[in-house]
């Protein structure tokens, strides 16, 4: 199991060498040791201790510029995610979701600025800490590319 998680990363001879903070949920979680790293054709995984003592493995996928936090030592309670409420997305809410956007970050990369989940919270009138689940796949009116909650958007 994964999740994506926002990850401050120390850029020194190429992008994202290393993580060095990472974000979850409004709680920031401070790495002060990377104890082990390795690779694989299609990411990069680390092993981290952060200053308070938890071990997380977090894979960096560079093609995609994306980091996930991986099940496993203490990351196991963090993607159980208490305090977030998992709200259904039916069909009819993701039509019209889609209904109110142009385009998406593959088809128009400079304008898209917000993420689908906010407007998914609009549709559903559902906001702060949840997690949505689309009971179907949200496409792009405009290139017809598969959108998830944290694909940017650009609104009409």
């Amino acid at each position: 199991m994964t999740l994506p998680i926002y990850i401050d990363a120390y850029s020194g001879y190429k992008a994202n060498e290393r993580p060095e903070t990472s974000t979850l949920d409004e709680e920031l979680y401070n790495i002060a040791e990377v104890e082990d790293q390795w690779h694989e054709p299609d990411a990069e995984y680390f092993r981290v201790r952060t200053a308070e003592g938890k071990r997380y493995i977090l894979r960096y996928n560079q093609q995609a510029d994306e980091w996930t936090l991986q099940s496993g030592f203490d990351g196991d309670a963090l993607l159980g995610r208490p305090g977030i409420a998992l709200v259904t997305v039916n069909a009819a809410q993701i039509r019209e979701a889609e209904s109110k956007i142009e385009g998406c970050g593959y088809c128009h990369p400079d304008d898209s600025e917000l993420p689908f989940d906010w407007i998914l919270e609009r549709v559903a009138g559902k906001a702060g800490m949840v997690d949505f689940m689309m009971v179907e796949t949200a496409k792009c009116p405009n290139c017809k590319q598969t959108l998830t909650e944290k694909t940017l958007v650009e609104l009409k």
